[in-house]
């Protein structure tokens, strides 16, 4: 029986092939007088550049096929006869569970050469790659980046299994691959596929042409390109020889445009994706669809699988799907890591002394530091230069309070303030209310009686006005203040400077002493201090009624605004005194239980800090931190045990 045209050797052995010409072949050798019994028409599946597959029943065997024949009108060429044949015995040769079986190969009555092979369903990457791109929610679901990567792998084996019978497809590209509906992988359309050592048919346009107004997108053009532009490497763009690298840089622009959900090199024209292809173009996912989260790894395959220049494109399928199982694995390049862990740590460096000397911008340079250590750490939490630098920048607060911080702060002040607003309005309301009180002592001066009473009650409405509408920077509500320095005053009237009053200007002083700037601190002190002091200077000038005598070793208190009537006035004395304990108590209790509050944040936040950091960075991170600082995150009490 004649040698078939064309003999692919085992996988792993040397290819000398010497193919038949087609007019060699045995008219007999090819017809088949029962095509039309046998093979039952059924419907298109799609064309191609020498030929058009359709699905047909095979009556013989009663299952459904791919039946592919030659485009009509082109059968008289010989070149594309050559071809044809060429692509279906070295598709039916390549037995692999990733390339399309072929069953038949024949001529039809009518003389049209025709192959059968396994009818496969499912979705190729160019329609699953749009799904994604336009954010359809099944194919999201479905089509994960661990599965689309690992069907790429499948694919590379594939690739990798021809490339060992000394096969290279040429036309690799997102349309001529294949999910199926049950986990399986296709390559498809061997048409261009050349055999390495084989004299290869000539086509009729000579030099091979790639047409200016053609799609890369299109199926090949028989005849006037030898790949689809985009996913052609540069020296097959240039009609060069190829081997196997040719394909190794189709399946890098195919796993880039997997990774980044848009093609490597632009659709728009040929000559627009042969020229980028011919100049080179950045092919890391990562820079060109940042919100992919590309890993390094992926980045540094497909930049290596396009690289322009042969030499330096990565050697083999082979070698690519080795890296890429090494990430589905989880196995990261733990040397590539380091290195840019390093160059993370070096930058960071940098900045840090700069932000540490307090140059102009330093702020912003310790967060551009801190970022770069964060990056550092993460990509190799066994960095001590990293986590040196970061203790560092803990243990050594920046000059000037970051904006961040600042806002922070002023919102806490606010708080305070309105706290301590609200504290003021009830406590002037409360000393108000003592007005039937000093009735039931007996009024002498009405005006006095009326003045303070008013004077209080003013107080009252301005603390409350500043607890309800706080200054938006956290600045003391000054009409507040003033209103109690006056209400303080007026207050000498009833039982002089000496008597409750003191206490009184003391829980004012100290009530407004939450603004955070010392400069605002020590005003309110003062205005406080002169409610005391103003009274008893003008008394002792003889300006005001002296309410004090002393008589035979006795002090004795003249009353001006009040009578004094002996039970009334033990009482209003009595729950004076007591509302100004327990109302300056209460005070510093809720001064103490705010400070315990943030010691208790400062605490956690620290601890958090710590737990931040891998497991691998915490002996470097106790080895470079303060005592202070190592010992902090043990002392922290536990929620439920409250405030210290």
């Amino acid at each position: 029986m004649p040698e078939p045209p064309l003999t692919l050797p085992d996988h792993g052995g040397s290819t000398t092939v010497a193919p038949t010409s087609l007019g060699e072949l045995p008219p007999d050798l090819l017809a088949d007088a029962a095509f039309p019994v046998r093979y039952q028409d059924r419907a298109p599946l799609g064309e191609g550049g020498m030929g058009i597959v359709r699905a047909a029943l095979d009556r013989r065997i009663g299952r459904e096929v791919a039946l592919k024949i030659v485009r009509p009108g082109e059968g008289s060429r010989g070149d594309l006869k050559a071809r044809f044949l060429r692509e279906a015995c070295v598709q039916g040769q390549l037995e692999h569970p990733a390339i399309v079986p072929v069953y038949d190969l024949g001529r039809d009555p009518e003389g049209t050469l025709y192959f059968t092979m396994k009818r496969v369903r499912g979705q190729t990457f160019e329609r699953i790659i749009d799904a994604l791109r336009a954010g359809d929610a099944e194919a999201t679901r479905t089509y994960t980046r661990h599965k689309v990567l690992s069907a790429f792998a499948s694919v590379c084996h594939a690739v990798a299994f021809a490339h060992a019978r000394g096969v290279v497809h040429r036309d690799l590209k997102p349309a001529n691959v294949m999910l199926g509906d049950y986990g399986e992988v296709y390559v498809l359309d061997w048409g261009l596929a050349k055999v390495v050592g084989a004299q290869e048919p000539r086509l009729s346009t000579d030099p091979p042409a790639i047409e200016s107004g053609s799609d890369p997108g299109a199926r090949t053009k028989a005849g006037a390109t030898m790949g689809t532009p985009g996913y052609m490497a540069p020296e097959q763009v240039r009609g060069e020889e190829v081997d196997a690298r040719a394909d190794v840089y189709a399946l890098g622009a195919i796993l880039f445009e997997l990774l980044a959900l848009e093609p490597l090199h632009p659709h728009g024209t040929a000559a627009e994706a042969t020229g980028s292809t011919l100049r080179g173009i950045d092919a890391r996912p990562s820079v060109r669809a940042p919100d992919r989260d590309v890993a390094p790894e992926l980045d540094a395959i497909c930049a290596q699988a396009t690289a322009t220049d042969v030499p330096a494109r990565t050697p083999s399928v082979k070698a690519m799907v080795e890296a890429i199982e090494r990430f589905l694995e989880g196995d990261r390049d733990l040397a590539r890591r380091r290195a840019l862990a390093e160059e993370h740590t070096r930058r960071a460096a940098v900045l840090a002394e700069t932000a540490l000397t307090g140059d102009g911008g330093a702020t912003e340079t310790r967060a551009l530091a801190l970022r770069e250590i964060g990056r550092a750490i993460a990509l190799d939490p066994t960095d001590e230069r990293a986590v040196r630098t970061l203790m560092r920048l803990m243990t050594d607060p920046p000059r000037a309070v970051p904006a961040e911080a600042a806002r922070e702060m002023g919102r806490r002040a606010r708080r305070g303030m309105r706290d301590g607003a609200k504290m003021a309005a009830l406590g002037y309301l409360v000393w108000f209310l003592y007005s039937p009180l000093m009735l039931w002592t007996g009024v002498r001066s009405w005006t006095l009686w009326l003045v303070s009473s008013a004077a209080w009650l003013v107080a009252s409405a301005c603390a409350y006005r500043a607890w309800r509408r706080p200054a938006p920077d956290g600045a003391p509500p000054y009409g507040m203040i003033l209103s109690g320095v006056v209400a303080v005053a007026t207050t000498t009237g009833a039982f002089g400077p000496f008597v409750i009053l003191p206490t009184m200007a003391a829980v004012g002083a100290m009530l407004m002493q939450m603004p955070p700037a010392p400069r605002r601190r020590t005003p309110t002190a003062a205005l406080y201090a002169l409610a005391l002091a103003v009274p008893s200077v003008l008394a002792w000038a003889g300006v005001l009624p002296s309410q004090y005598t002393f008589e035979g070793g006795n002090l004795v208190v003249h009353p001006v605004m009040l009578e004094f009537r002996a039970v009334p006035t033990y009482a209003l004395i009595f729950l004076t005194d007591l509302g100004l304990v327990l109302g300056g108590s209460l005070l510093l209790g809720r001064f103490r239980d705010t400070l315990g509050s943030y010691e208790e944040r400062l605490s956690v936040q620290t601890w958090q800090l710590r737990q931040l950091m891998p497991d691998e960075a915490r002996p470097a991170s106790l080895a470079h931190a303060p005592e202070s600082l190592a010992v902090l995150p043990d002392s922290v009490p536990p929620p439920s045990s409250g405030t210290p």
